[in-house]
């Protein structure tokens, strides 16, 4: 499976990477999502995880999100990961088109789990 990783903190993209690379999933990274066309065009990732805080990012997750799912890969499965764990949140993540609302601290069970089983691999 190929996964993209939109993540502005560094420690946490160790994690997700040791999440699904011992397992032999191929995985990206970006630390923002502003050419997230781009990098669509460039990984065509069955999985999106995306951090809604942003930081140095033009756009935040939930902009990113709804520009995915505009796109013509809208069909690419969008895991919101972040630490806005408030139902507000959730209700814009959803609303953005998110398919899977994840609030950190979380299980790297989980979204290993929630990956595997919407993400379509190439």
């Amino acid at each position: 499976m190929r996964i993209l990783l939109i993540e502005d903190d560094p420690l946490m993209e160790g994690l997700l990477r040791a999440t699904f690379e011992p397992l032999g999933h191929e995985v990206f990274f970006s630390a923002s999502g502003d050419r997230i066309e781009a990098l669509l065009e460039q990984y065509d990732p069955d999985v999106v995880v995306l951090d809604v805080l942003l930081f140095g990012s033009e756009h935040d997750g939930f902009a990113v999100c709804r520009r995915i799912k505009t796109s013509p890969y809208r069909d690419t499965f969008v895991v919101l990961l972040t630490a806005l764990s408030d139902e507000e949140s959730r209700k814009r993540g959803l609303e953005a088109g998110a398919d899977a609302y994840l609030a950190k601290p979380f299980s790297p069970l989980e979204l290993l789990e929630l990956a595997q089983a919407r993400g379509t691999p190439h």
